[in-house]
C-alpha cells in the first residue's frame, strides 16, 4: 500500500472520528422528552437505572438508582432504541407510567412527568474539551506532515481518544444514536493500546525493528515488521472476545468498564508502559539535545497523564460517571495535548516548525482577559444578587466601573509578562541587530563586513547559515558562506531594483512574484532553494548594485518576520554603505576631481547667504551658517515683514546634505525670496512655499523652515516653525527658557496641505533669542555622543555679550565637544536680541 493512500485514510478516519464526536454532543444538546434517567451504560441486555437527575419527573415518580426498566407506556422494550422511540412519540410535560423491575419484584411506576431533555454534565463537556484539544493537535501535525508515518499514527491516537472521551463517557440514555456512539467509543478503546505502541515505536524515530527501503534483507524483514504489527493490534481484540467468551460459558455477568472488560484494561496499561519503555530508550539514542529534551517532554506528559488515569478507571470505575471524582480522572489527561503540543512547537518534533507570531499571542491574551472580564462580572452579580445593594440604582454603574478598572491594568500586565517570556529571544535579537548594524556602519575596510554578517547573523538569528556574495566584473562572487551554495550568481538588475524598492529581505519564494515574468529570477530561485536557502537581501547603495546576503531558515520559534526583516533591511542598508565606502577609496582620482568642482559650488552658495541682515529698530542680529560638506542644505536669510518697514530672519534646514540637499537650498531660497514679495504673512508665505516645494516630486524634498520677525506693538516677536527645533531665550538676568512650538510644524514639502500657524511671545530688553537647526543639538563627539539641547542651554546660560559674541561662543564649544571632528549635519545659528541697538548688524558667516 502505498503512502499516499494510507495518509488519505487516515484523514478519512479522522473525519469520521470527529463526526461521531459531533453527533453525540449534538444528541444530548437536542431538546426532547425525557424522564431524568441516566442509565447504566456497561451492562447489556438490560436497562439498568446508574442515576436519576435530582428533580426531574424519575425522581419526583420514586424512580431509584438499580431499578431495571421493563416497559414503558405499557409497552414491554426490547431495547434502549425501542424506549427511546416510545418516548419520542410524547410531547414535554406528559405523564407516563413505567414497569420496573426492583429488587425480585415488577412494579408499575405512573405519572412519570416528562421533562426537557439534557443529560450533559461539566466532566463529560470537560472530556470533550481534552478529546478536541488532542484531535486538533493531531489534525495540525498531519496536515503538516501527510507522508511521515508517526504523524498519521499520532493522528490515529488522537481520533481515537476523541472517540473514546466524547463518545464513551457521555452519559447513557435511550435512542439509536446513544447506543451507536457508546459502542463506537468502546472500539476505539479496544484499538488504542496498540495505536498508542505502534506511535511509540515509529516516533520520533522508526526502531530498529522497522526497516527503511533500500537495507539488505529488506522484505523479509518488513514481513517480520508487519506481522508484529497484526499481533499487537489483534491482541486486544483477542483478550476482550476471549474475556467474554470465559464469563459467558461460566455463566456471570462480565464486569465491564466503559464497555470493556477490566483485563482490557491491564492490556492498555501494558502497552502504554512499553510504548513508554520505548520513547524512553528512544530518546537516549537521540543526540539532538534539543529533540531530546522535546521527547521527555512527551515521556513526562505521558507518564503523569496516562497512568493516573488507566489506575483509578481500574480501581475505581465508578468515579468515570461521579461528579467531582470524575475530574480527578480526566484532570491529569490534559497533560497529554498540552506536553506534545508545546514540544512539537518548541522543539520542532516530528520535523514540524512552529513560528510564534505577536499577533496570534495578543489574540490570546485578549480572549483570556475577556474571560476573566466575563467571569467576575458573573460571580460578583452571584454574590451580589438579592442583597440590598444589587437593588440600588447606581449599583450597575459602580459594578461596571470597578470592572473596568481592573481590566485595563490586567492587560498590561498579561503583555508584559508575554513579552517577557515568549519575545525573549526576539528583544536581545533586536537589541543584538541594531548593535551590529552600529559596528558595521563605522567599517572601511569591507572584511569586518563579511565577518559580521556571515559568522554574527547565523548565531543571532538562529539560523543554519548566512552568505554574502559580492560584485565583481559584472557577476555575484561568494565572498563567504557555506561551500553547498554555488561559486557565482548573475548580478540580475531587474531583482535588485525590487529589493531596493522593497527595503527588507524577502521570502526566497516571493523572489518570482516581486519580479513577475523574470525567467532568470525563476532558474536563480531554482538553483537556491534546494540548498537551503529561504531569505534573500540586497546590497545596493544609492550609486551602485554591490551584492547579495542569502540567509537560511531558523533553527528554532524565532520568526524571520516583518519586525525582524525590517531590522534586517537597515544593517544591510549600512552594510552597503560601509562596503561601498570602500570602493570609494578606492576611486579616489574621480573624487578629488569632484572635490574641485564642490569648492566652486561652495563658493556660489556662500554668496546666496546676505552679509547684513536688517531686524528692526531696538534688536540686533548676528547668525552664521557653516556646511558639514562643501555645500550644504542649510542657509538664513532676509525677508520683508509686515507693514512697518521690520525685516523677518528666515533660517532652513534641507533634508540632504552635500550636493542634492544644495539643490534644493537654492530652489527653496528662491521660491521664498520670490513669494515674499508679494505674501508678506508668515502663514500664507508658508502654505505657497509650502506647495512650490511639493512639486518637486522627490520624497526628500522637504525644508526646516523657522521665521522671526519683531512683532507690530514692539514688546516682542512673532514666530513661525516648520520642522525647525523651538527657540531658547536667555533672559538678561541668564535664565534660559523655550518658546511653544505651535501645533502645526512639518517641514515645507513634506505633505501638499501642510497647515501653519504663527506665534508670538513678548522679549523684554535685554533678553537675547537663539534659533537653531538641529545640526547644533546633534553634533558628536569622537565617542558618538551627541551634543545636545541640555548642553546647548547651559552653554547659553554661560555665555556673555551680545547675538556676535554668543554665536561665537556657542561654535567654540561645539567644536571642543567635537574636538575639532567635522561636523555631522550642517549647523546653522541665529542670534537676534532686544538691546535698543540699531537696525543692522554684521553677519558672521
Amino acid at each position: 500500500m502505498r503512502r499516499w493512500t494510507l495518509s488519505r485514510m487516515v484523514a478519512v478516519f479522522g473525519v469520521l472520528a470527529f463526526a461521531f464526536a459531533v453527533l453525540s454532543i449534538v444528541d444530548i444538546l437536542v431538546p426532547r422528552p425525557y424522564d431524568g434517567v441516566v442509565l447504566e451504560a456497561d451492562q447489556w441486555g438490560t436497562l439498568s437505572v446508574r442515576e436519576v437527575v435530582p428533580g426531574s419527573g424519575a425522581d419526583l415518580a420514586g424512580i431509584l438508582p438499580a431499578d431495571r426498566i421493563v416497559g414503558i407506556d405499557r409497552t414491554l422494550l426490547q431495547s434502549s432504541a425501542h424506549a427511546g422511540r416510545i418516548l419520542a412519540r410524547r410531547e414535554i410535560g406528559d405523564e407516563v407510567p413505567y414497569l420496573l423491575r426492583r429488587g425480585e419484584g415488577v412494579e408499575e411506576v405512573r405519572g412519570v412527568r416528562l421533562g426537557r431533555r439534557f443529560i450533559g454534565s461539566a466532566t463529560y463537556f470537560f472530556a470533550c474539551l481534552l478529546g478536541f484539544a488532542f484531535f486538533v493537535v493531531t489534525l495540525f501535525v498531519l496536515r503538516r506532515q501527510p507522508e511521515q508515518r508517526a504523524a498519521q499514527i499520532f493522528h490515529l491516537v488522537g481520533a481515537l481518544f476523541l472517540l473514546f472521551l466524547v463518545c464513551r463517557l457521555r452519559p447513557a440514555s435511550y435512542g439509536w444514536i446513544d447506543g451507536l456512539v457508546l459502542e463506537a467509543g468502546a472500539v476505539a478503546l479496544l484499538l488504542l493500546p496498540a495505536c498508542f505502541l505502534h506511535f511509540f515505536l515509529v516516533f520520533p524515530r522508526p526502531i530498529a525493528l522497522r526497516p527503511a527501503a533500500g537495507e539488505p534483507d529488506f522484505s523479509r524483514r518488513r514481513r517480520r515488521w508487519l506481522t508484529l504489527l497484526v499481533t499487537l493490534y489483534l491482541l486486544p481484540l483477542t483478550v476482550f472476545v476471549t474475556a467474554l467468551w470465559l464469563w459467558q460459558r461460566a455463566g456471570v455477568e462480565p464486569r465491564l468498564i466503559t464497555g470493556a472488560p477490566e483485563v482490557s484494561w491491564w492490556v492498555l496499561g501494558l502497552y502504554m508502559l512499553v510504548g513508554l519503555a520505548t520513547l524512553a530508550w528512544n530518546a537516549r539514542q537521540t543526540r539532538d539535545p534539543r529533540q531530546r529534551r522535546g521527547i521527555a517532554l512527551v515521556f513526562a506528559g505521558s507518564l503523569f497523564g496516562l497512568l493516573p488515569f488507566l489506575g483509578l478507571a481500574v480501581a475505581r470505575p465508578a468515579w468515570l460517571h461521579t461528579e467531582p471524582q470524575a475530574f480527578a480522572l480526566l484532570g491529569p489527561l490534559a497533560l497529554v495535548p498540552l506536553t506534545f503540543a508545546f514540544a512539537i512547537i518548541r522543539f520542532g518534533l516530528l520535523d514540524i516548525r512552529v513560528m510564534v507570531r505577536r499577533s496570534l499571542v495578543y489574540s490570546v491574551v485578549t480572549v483570556g482577559i475577556a474571560a476573566v472580564y466575563a467571569a467576575a462580572l458573573a460571580l460578583v452579580n452571584t454574590f451580589a444578587l438579592g442583597s440590598e445593594l444589587s437593588a440600588t440604582r447606581t449599583f450597575p454603574i459602580l459594578f461596571a466601573l470597578g470592572v473596568l478598572l481592573l481590566l485595563e491594568p490586567l492587560r498590561h500586565r498579561a503583555q508584559g509578562m508575554i513579552d517577557a517570556f515568549v519575545h525573549a529571544d526576539r528583544r536581545r535579537l533586536e537589541e543584538a541587530i541594531r548593535k551590529l548594524g552600529r559596528a558595521v556602519a563605522a567599517e572601511l575596510d569591507p572584511q569586518p563586513v563579511v565577518r559580521d554578517v556571515v559568522e554574527r547573523l547565523p548565531q543571532i538569528l538562529g539560523l543554519h547559515f548566512a552568505a554574502l556574495y559580492l560584485e565583481k566584473d559584472g557577476a555575484l562572487e561568494r565572498a563567504a558562506g557555506p561551500e553547498q551554495l554555488p561559486a557565482s550568481l548573475p548580478l540580475l538588475a531587474p531583482l535588485h531594483d525590487a529589493l531596493a524598492a522593497k527595503g527588507e529581505p524577502v521570502p526566497l519564494a516571493e523572489l518570482a512574484r516581486l519580479v513577475p515574468g523574470s525567467e532568470e529570477v525563476r532558474q536563480l530561485v531554482a538553483r537556491l532553494e534546494p540548498a537551503g536557502v529561504e531569505i534573500v537581501g540586497d546590497l545596493t547603495s544609492p550609486r551602485r548594485k554591490i551584492g547579495l546576503v542569502l540567509l537560511s531558515g531558523t533553527t528554532g520559534q524565532i520568526e524571520i518576520g516583518d519586525e525582524v526583516r525590517a531590522l534586517l533591511g537597515n544593517l544591510f542598508g549600512q552594510a552597503a554603505l560601509a562596503l561601498e565606502t570602500s570602493r570609494l577609496v578606492a576611486e579616489r582620482t574621480r573624487q578629488a576631481e569632484l572635490e574641485r568642482e564642490l569648492e566652486i559650488a561652495s563658493s556660489v552658495q556662500a554668496q546666496l547667504l546676505p552679509r547684513v541682515l536688517h531686524f528692526g529698530s531696538g534688536w540686533s542680529v548676528a547668525a552664521v551658517c557653516r556646511a558639514a560638506r562643501h555645500v550644504g542644505g542649510d542657509f538664513y536669510t532676509e525677508l520683508p515683514a509686515g507693514k512697518n518697514g521690520n525685516r523677518a530672519i528666515v533660517f532652513g534646514d534641507v533634508a540632504g546634505k552635500s550636493v542634492a540637499g544644495a539643490l534644493v537650498m537654492m530652489a527653496a531660497h528662491e521660491a521664498l525670496q520670490t513669494l515674499a514679495l508679494s505674501h508678506r504673512d508668515p502663514e500664507t508665505l508658508f502654505g505657497l512655499a509650502n506647495r512650490r516645494l511639493y512639486g518637486l516630486g522627490t520624497k526628500k524634498s522637504f525644508v526646516a523652515l523657522g521665521w522671526v520677525a519683531a512683532s507690530d506693538d514692539g514688546e516682542g516677536i512673532d514666530y513661525l516653525l516648520a520642522g525647525q527645533p523651538q527657540l531658547l531665550v536667555r533672559t538678561s538676568a541668564g535664565a534660559v527658557r523655550e518658546l511653544p512650538l505651535p501645533p502645526h510644524r512639518l517641514p515645507l514639502g513634506a505633505l501638499l496641505d501642510g497647515r501653519y500657524v504663527a506665534s508670538r511671545a513678548a522679549v523684554a530688553p535685554g533678553d537675547l533669542v537663539l534659533g537653531y537647526s538641529d545640526g547644533v543639538t546633534e553634533a558628536q563627539a569622537p565617542d558618538g555622543e551627541l551634543f545636545g539641547e541640555e548642553r546647548l542651554v547651559q552653554v547659553l546660560r554661560a555665555a556673555r555679550g551680545g547675538p556676535h559674541e554668543i554665536i561665537e561662543q556657542v561654535l567654540t564649544a561645539i567644536a571642543e565637544f567635537t574636538r575639532g571632528a567635522d561636523p555631522y549635519d550642517d549647523i546653522t545659528l541665529v542670534a537676534i536680541a532686544r538691546d535698543g541697538g540699531g537696525e543692522a548688524c554684521d553677519v558672521a558667516h
